[in-house]
């Protein structure tokens, strides 16, 4: 009997022990967890919210636009104003619209005073975007805001494109809500305003969209994971790559400017920087400029003249060296081709409706030894906006209609601009209804109005 109490507390204490070990196991695990989820959330805002918004932006005008309008915005609230601020805000019709420096020197002309104008745009902005982003407007404490704004931010197209038999007279008002929200058509509601999107319009997006809006809202992996390594990809191609694959020319603007891909015309000239000495730099000979034989580019310098002869197709590499360092070192390097080539008459990749007479395209960085930041809203001349200088009105439209919408069945990716052209022939028997973005666009200015009324200014 005595042997059997032993032996029963002895094994009650082992089972306390083990009961003890188990539950301190589990504390642990726990502990680690938490731990474990605390350093990825703090990973996630140092990296997220902080880091990619303080690394040089590089991108090139009118491109990569969300992350762009974001890097402003992060940018432009820590900047101290100098002058009033103008805020030019919308789709790419303002960006494409307004260039910053003539609009502030012409504003002074006008009124001699000195103002600050800045732009927070992307493309596809439309009113109810704006609403959305009138705390971040705010925020950046404007003196007047400008919104400029056109036939295609109203998105009257978008209740024929849901379905044919729609019109905008008639149409249920919650159906161009979602589709405006849809984050196929429009994923700068997850990129830039999750939490005022769900906060605003949670009843109406239902379960699906609340969860993705809300983990956007709290998760900067999950809200910038479509737009964040653009800018992080061109850091680091622009120091350790060749720089031949972009969508957007970012290098030193020519005399003789280059088309928005960096094409050059017949002839460019250019000063050669100690890098460009060093490394060389490199140029695409397409297969339609070979047509009638080898190209020949022709460098020149006053009296010293250097050819290169290309009878392959690709992207060539070109080392002047020191060549050219004899005489004025800031007197340009002329370069003419033997001769050019109409990307209307090409094929594949290259063909485009226009009939520009192009020679060859430059590396992305061409003649930035240190590659060019901050220039994403400024817009320089390009050989696309010489295009137009000596047409008369009937060669501009018919240029136009051309250039955008002519051969549908060639080109898949003009079907917006049909859809937005068929729109305004179909809108225009229709009843006039200030369909959903007309009343954001009263909604937000009633905004500023109460805003400036409360301010006093």
């Amino acid at each position: 009997m005595e042997y059997s109490k032993k032996g029963t507390f002895i094994l009650g204490q082992r089972e306390n022990i083990k009961s003890k070990a188990g539950e301190s196991k589990r504390t642990n695990n726990g502990f680690l967890l938490t731990v474990g989820i605390l350093i990825l959330c703090l990973l996630d805002f140092l990296f997220f919210r902080v880091l990619i918004w303080k690394v040089p932006n590089e991108s090139p005008w009118s491109s990569n636009h969300f992350y762009n309008f974001l890097y402003e915005y992060f940018a432009l609230r820590e900047k101290q104003k100098s002058h009033p601020r103008i805020l030019i805000v919308g789709s790419s019709i303002a960006h494409y619209s307004f260039d910053r420096e003539s609009f502030r020197k012409e504003i002074f002309e006008r009124t001699g005073k000195e103002v600050e104008v800045e732009f927070l745009s992307y493309a596809g902005m439309t009113p109810l975007d704006v609403w959305l982003c009138r705390n971040k407007i705010v925020e950046l404490k404007p003196d007047f805001v400008v919104f400029p704004i056109n036939f295609i931010d109203w998105r009257l197209h978008r209740a024929y494109s849901l379905n044919p038999s729609n019109k905008n007279e008639t149409i249920d008002s919650k159906l161009l809500l979602l589709d405006a929200l849809n984050f196929f058509e429009a994923p700068q509601s997850r990129f830039i305003f999750p939490l005022e999107t769900v906060l605003t319009f949670f009843s109406e997006l239902g379960f699906a969209k609340d969860s993705e809006y809300i983990s956007a809202s709290f998760f900067g992996f999950y809200r910038y994971k479509d737009i964040f390594w653009k800018n992080l990809r061109s850091l680091y191609y622009h120091r350790y790559g060749r720089n031949t694959s972009y969508h957007g020319y970012n290098g030193v603007q020519i005399p003789e400017r280059v088309t928005s891909l960096g094409w050059t015309g017949k002839k460019f000239s250019f000063n050669l920087t100690e890098g460009m000495k060093k490394e060389g730099f490199l140029v695409q000979v397409v297969p339609e400029i070979l047509f009638s034989g080898p190209l020949k580019i022709t460098f020149q310098k006053k009296n010293i003249i250097r050819a290169f002869y290309f009878s392959e197709p690709g992207w060539k590499k070109i080392l002047l060296g020191n060549f050219f360092d004899s005489g004025d070192p800031g007197l340009p390097i002329t370069a003419e081709l033997s001769t050019t080539w109409i990307p209307y008459y090409a094929e594949g990749e290259n063909k485009d409706w226009n009939y520009d007479r192009l020679g060859v395209r430059l590396q992305q960085t061409f003649g930035a030894d240190l590659p060019r930041s901050g220039m994403q809203y400024t817009r320089e001349e390009r050989l696309e906006d010489l295009r137009y200088l000596n047409m008369s009105d009937l060669e501009y439209s018919k240029y136009f209609n051309f250039r955008l919408l002519e051969d549908h069945d060639q080109r898949p990716g003009i079907g917006y601009l049909v859809a937005l052209k068929d729109a305004k022939l179909r809108i225009r028997e229709e009843k006039f209804v200030p369909v959903l973005h007309f009343q954001y666009l009263k909604k937000f200015a009633d905004f500023l109005k109460e805003k400036k009324s409360l301010s006093g200014s």
